[in-house]
């Protein structure tokens, strides 16, 4: 993808959608508990579309907006537990803290040129491991082993900044508009998600 493309039509579009996923965590606190689960399946849903659709006619704006609205809304209960725990402000940092953590990491590959793509095999690889041992501790309730899960999976996302940026710049089309927003709004909204973990735990143990 040329940088024109992405600085014309992704950065733009990629914002929107931050200001999508935020209406939708202000939908979220007024869903009833019992809709997260059909809504969770949509996500899926959507993500499964999103391969098949790229390889016939593209995958729709509409479809990308109404997926970061759903993740949106997902995310509400989170948000609302880390406000309840830590304050209000606690989500601000978080905010804060992922913004600047992921413009720097999306920044020095747009900027440098270098190349991340050689590690996708490894985080794929780490982040499932992260996801088997979340699975263990679901039963084994340990909350150093809690901690060490949520600093590796907020590290694995790190590294995805890295390697989908590179991707994003060296084998998208220009027309992958959409795919390469996708991309990069998961590793945002993850980041995000293991940030403001972190700093309720943090605050917790002060």
């Amino acid at each position: 993808m040329q940088k024109e493309t992405f600085n014309k039509k992704v950065l733009p579009m990629f914002v929107l959608s931050l200001l999508i996923a935020t209406i939708g965590v202000g939908v979220g606190f007024f869903i009833p508990p019992i809709l997260f689960i059909p809504i969770v399946i949509a996500e899926f849903a959507i993500l499964i579309a999103t391969f098949f659709l790229r390889k016939k006619s593209g995958f729709p704006t509409w479809l990308l907006f109404l997926f970061v609205f759903l993740t949106g809304t997902t995310t509400a209960p989170i948000v609302a537990w880390a406000a309840f725990e830590g304050g209000v402000e606690i989500v601000f940092q978080a905010l804060a803290l992922t913004t600047f953590v992921f413009a720097t990491l999306a920044g020095y590959v747009y900027f440098t040129n270098k190349d991340f793509r050689s590690i996708g095999v490894f985080l794929t690889f780490a982040l499932l491991g992260f996801i088997l041992a979340s699975i263990v501790n679901i039963f084994l309730k340990q909350p150093l082993m809690n901690l060490i899960i949520n600093v590796g999976v907020l590290l694995v996302f790190l590294g995805f900044v890295l390697y989908d940026m590179s991707k994003i710049l060296r084998d998208y089309p220009d027309k992958y508009v959409t795919d390469a927003v996708l991309a990069l709004y998961l590793d945002f909204l993850n980041i995000f998600i293991r940030i403001l973990d972190l700093l309720v735990s943090s605050k917790r143990r002060d």
